[in-house]
């Protein structure tokens, strides 16, 4: 059923989450996982404040996707790794257009009431409302 699975990274705890689900479906499968994590160049724009370079950013991305490869490989899946720069939604939803994956894999945050709703612009939302394919969201 799945040949090609994206699994897209931050680096972050829900995204760890979701790796250990985007894992065993490509086990189930016998499918690649792609792992992506994208430099969201809108914290670039915003170095100046932060005292974060670009290079900072790519150099955060590669060490996500370099992390969660070597666990994949471990487990025995085919690996293939990328890292883009870009608005982090856009980007994953090319990446699956460009590699014809047939599922995406995020992680989110489990937000409630309030917070939930003045985060609404995730970019799982934003993944799950764009993408043209199949995607799981798995809670951290």
């Amino acid at each position: 059923m799945y040949d090609a699975i994206l699994f897209a990274t931050d680096g972050s705890d829900a995204a760890a989450a979701a790796l250990d689900h985007a894992i065993t479906a490509a086990e189930a499968h016998g499918a690649t996982l792609h792992v992506l994590s994208v430099a969201d160049e809108r914290l670039a724009l915003a170095a100046d404040d932060t005292g974060t370079t670009r290079e900072d950013l790519n150099e955060r991305a590669g060490e996500a996707v370099e992390d969660a490869a070597d666990q994949a490989i471990s487990d025995g899946i085919d690996v293939v790794t990328a890292v883009r720069t870009g608005v982090p939604f856009r980007e994953i939803i090319a990446d699956a257009e460009d590699e014809a994956v047939d599922l995406v894999v995020v992680g989110t945050h489990g937000r409630e009431g309030r917070e939930k709703r003045v985060n609404m612009g995730s970019t799982a939302e934003r993944v799950v409302n764009r993408a043209e394919r199949p995607v799981l969201v798995v809670r951290d």
